[in-house]
């Protein structure tokens, strides 16, 4: 669903005007931005992975507001760092051993390279805004959002749509608001995408349990037992 689609079926269900005097279809599409927003940001739907040139000789770098959630950081090597707490990090990078650690939007990397160094950061990073009718937030480029997630953002964009409009009908947005989000969370667009979301990551295997370990080994058939 592009952002024209997207645009009109907030302004036709909420019947907001369009007219140069009193354009509100500039509110619907700062409320349809702010909903991709607030829905990548809490269900995490597309994880990608840029590459990050580090800063030599800088135990700190400042991340500004690009990065929306950093999962992991993979060096020049291939290997996946560790995460750590800053506290932990800072004590790393005093020693030389391996980690990182983000809180937003601070990034410690230890060791802390002697030279420019690129590495892999796998997040969710923020979109480019919705402008053009043919954007579509299911591209990488505009949060790459699944189409079947798409009908959340307009309920977002209703919500706040239909606080601004005193929209008697939906309560001021009440009704949008709780299909978005939900009662107690575990309703609502969130919740649901969230699920979603959930089962569609591969799963982890389970450590296989060491027999051995807890009862033994089996003798051999010719074994003495006793008597």
């Amino acid at each position: 669903m592009n952002f024209g689609v997207m645009i009109d079926r907030v302004k036709y269900t909420l019947g907001m005007q369009e007219i140069t005097s009193h354009d509100e279809i500039v509110f619907v599409k700062q409320y349809l931005n702010e909903g991709l927003l607030d829905l990548i940001v809490r269900t995490r739907p597309y994880t990608r992975v840029i590459t990050l040139t580090l800063t030599e000789n800088t135990p700190i770098h400042d991340m500004s507001t690009d990065i929306l959630a950093l999962l992991d950081i993979q060096d020049a090597n291939g290997q996946f760092l560790q995460r750590m707490t800053r506290e932990d990090v800072t004590t790393a990078q005093s020693s030389g051993a391996s980690g990182f650690a983000y809180e937003e939007p601070l990034l410690w990397v230890s060791p802390i390279p002697s030279v420019a160094t690129q590495v892999k950061a796998y997040g969710i990073f923020r979109p480019s805004p919705l402008v053009q009718d043919v954007d579509d937030p299911a591209n990488s480029n505009f949060g790459g959002l699944a189409p079947e997630f798409h009908p959340a953002i307009i309920n977002y964009a209703c919500w706040k749509g239909a606080e601004y409009t005193q929209h008697e009908q939906s309560a001021m947005g009440e009704k949008w608001r709780i299909a978005y989000e939900g009662k107690d969370g575990t309703e609502g667009d969130v919740a649901r995408i969230k699920r979603i979301l959930t089962k569609r990551v591969t799963p982890h295997g389970y450590p296989r349990r060491d027999m051995a370990g807890n009862l033994g080994t089996l003798g051999y058939a010719t074994d003495y037992i006793g008597g």
